[in-house]
């Protein structure tokens, strides 16, 4: 998969891919045929296999796929399946990224989508998701952290019982119940 696609790529991509499919949609036919002679926008044209979580997408599918024939998703805004909808939002936002997802036949074996597919990076992720993926992150940590104390904890009394020692393995006890009732008033 490419990072880096050039405009001529991609031109020459959709040339090749609208001589040689039939698309579902005629109107969807005419947004790529625009989006194909316009530079400006097809400079901020990414394909894309994954397209979740993503701000601005297309998606199109050709006749040989049971698959929806146009649908179109803006961060907030309710699935739209009318192109001129996406036609408009690319004409007044020239500026903002658009992600195309293309559903045809052997899409999983095809060199020429596969020179100008792009992978999607964090930083295009909403917000949200990753604020949610940073808590996510903390929360495994901080269990893995008190997973080791506790196992530490333990051990101390383990210790203190193989020494019949009987006042080590009242402190180990001690420190561990405190411990154990720490964490259940922090997770509630």
């Amino acid at each position: 998969m490419g990072s880096a696609v050039t405009v001529a790529e991609k031109k020459q991509f959709l040339r090749w891919f609208l001589s040689n499919y039939q698309l579902q949609s005629r109107e969807a036919e005419i947004l790529m045929r625009y989006m194909m002679t316009r530079e400006n926008v097809l400079r901020r044209v990414h394909f894309v296999e994954n397209f979740r979580q993503l701000p601005r997408v297309i998606v199109v599918s050709t006749t040989c796929v049971p698959v929806a024939p146009f649908r179109y998703y803006r961060r907030n805004k309710p699935v739209s399946t009318d192109v001129e909808q996406a036609f408009l939002d690319l004409y007044q936002h020239p500026d903002e990224d658009i992600y195309v997802g293309l559903f045809f036949k052997d899409r999983a074996t095809c060199a020429a989508y596969a020179a100008v597919l792009e992978e999607t990076v964090s930083s295009e992720l909403e917000p949200a998701v990753k604020e949610l993926l940073s808590l996510q992150a903390e929360w495994i940590i901080e269990q893995a952290l008190r997973s080791y104390q506790r196992q530490r904890l333990m051990e101390a009394v383990d210790e203190a019982l193989d020494k019949r020692d009987r006042e080590a393995f009242l402190a180990a006890s001690r420190r561990l119940i405190e411990f154990d009732l720490e964490t259940s008033a922090h997770a509630t």
